[in-house]
């Protein structure tokens, strides 16, 4: 068994990386992928007799904060390989770096070797999305959205109470990811979340945008509530593990 690690793969890595995740892929398809063009990302690989068996990835979010995706061989499981490739990077790097590893909430073997290595389980990610066209529009006469710059401001009956924004999703400019989403602290819990969010929508389509993504945590049981109604549906949940 022989751990590397590199900081910008050879071609021939990434081919035998994208060799893996394909492998994955035929058994069952993760929503996560490794950005090979992210300057801020290591890649420890394990091998075994030049045979590439599993592959950890982290990728820089702040100084002492790093997120981790991982693929082990799917035909060389529960060898011992990816066990390897963590204990080489807590001799690797300094001891307050904080890593979160990243899995698919729903996917089995991802979530018992989470467990197994005694991980401790934070939160789950869910990317909801909805199709605009099948949004039925409706008319919010005391809501008004204005632009300034990259943000839209929320005003009910002319008080500014919240703010969004939104980028592409995709090469699509109609397909968009919808962040930042906030109500101010004086105006929650009187209802203008849900109908401000009635009011986005109308006003997304409006502009011809045809699909909205948006990331939200599990656990927020009141907004995901919200989001449900108004017809996003999940498309995947993924799992912070530290």
């Amino acid at each position: 068994m022989n751990i590397i690690k590199v900081s910008i793969p050879s071609q021939d890595i990434i081919n035998q990386i994208n060799f893996i995740v394909e492998k994955q892929n035929k058994e069952r398809a993760l929503p996560l992928y490794f950005d090979f063009e992210d300057e801020c990302c290591i890649y420890y690989l394990c091998y075994d007799n030049e045979k590439l068996m599993s592959v950890l990835a982290l990728f820089e979010i702040d100084s002492d904060i790093y997120e981790a995706i991982a693929y082990t061989d799917i035909d060389y499981r529960k060898k011992g390989y990816f066990k390897s490739l963590l204990s080489y990077i807590h001799d690797d790097l300094p001891s307050d770096i904080e890593i979160s590893f990243l899995c698919d909430r729903k996917y089995p073997p991802a979530v018992e070797t989470a467990k197994k290595l005694s991980l401790i389980y934070d939160c789950t990610e869910t990317m909801m999305v909805l199709d605009l066209y099948t949004y039925k529009s409706e008319k919010h006469p005391y809501i008004e959205i204005l632009k300034e710059d990259d943000i839209f401001y929320i005003y009910y009956k002319e008080d500014e109470i919240g703010s969004f924004c939104f980028d592409k999703f995709s090469n699509d400019a109609d397909d968009i990811y919808f962040h930042n989403f906030i109500i101010y602290e004086e105006y929650r819990n009187r209802g203008l979340g849900k109908l401000s969010m009635k009011a986005i929508l109308d006003f997304l389509k409006a502009l011809g945008k045809s699909k909205i993504h948006l990331q939200l945590l599990l656990e927020n049981t009141p907004a995901y509530k919200i989001y449900a109604e108004l017809g996003f549906r999940i498309v995947n949940e993924i799992s912070y593990y530290k």
